[in-house]
């Protein structure tokens, strides 16, 4: 019996080890209509680091670091520890970060710390938000004077009077 090369057959014949139909080598199909896909993040997962998509996400496990996609829907288990920029976000967990979208809805379940920026938002009773809520557009163009606390260290008498600060704040003026 003589052996051939696989590599050998497939170049004569087109047709791979594994090909269902003999003489043709099968390709991978493009996705309908090219559009990007749904990343799900499931409950059991948690990543730490930024996600990034250029579709839609799901989030039902826990992210430690930022986001950044076209559409996000985090479910009630959903976690992210860190800031969202969309087109738009669903909020249904918890977020600890700023909100970044163009349509920003709050669910009854969804608990958002920080603060959200928004086009058009929904926010459904029972939800929570601390912190502030603004448009987008008065954001981009709203730039105030920052006030900075540089912390020191505190000798005894200082942490026996309660002082949290040592000095006084620095206010520097926005250009």
């Amino acid at each position: 019996m003589i052996s051939r090369n696989p590599a050998a057959i497939v170049a004569e014949t087109g047709a791979s080890m594994f090909s269902r139909k003999q003489g043709a080598a099968t390709k991978p199909k493009a996705a309908k209509g090219g559009a990007a896909g749904l990343s799900l993040i499931g409950g059991e997962m948690a990543i730490g680091g930024d996600v990034a998509s250029e579709g839609a996400l799901h989030v039902d496990g826990r992210i430690d670091g930022h986001v950044r996609c076209v559409n996000l829907c985090q479910g009630q288990t959903g976690v992210i520890a860190g800031d969202i920029v969309a087109e738009e976000a669903r909020i249904g967990g918890l977020v600890e970060g700023t909100v970044t979208a163009r349509t920003v809805v709050i669910e009854a379940s969804g608990r958002v710390t920080g603060d959200v920026a928004y086009d058009t938002i929904t926010i459904a009773a029972g939800a929570r938000v601390e912190g502030r809520l603004a448009r987008r557009e008065a954001l981009a163009g709203a730039v105030g004077d920052l006030l900075v606390a540089t912390p020191t260290v505190r000798n005894a008498a200082e942490v026996a009077a309660g002082t949290l600060f040592s000095g006084q704040p620095t206010r520097i003026a926005a250009d």
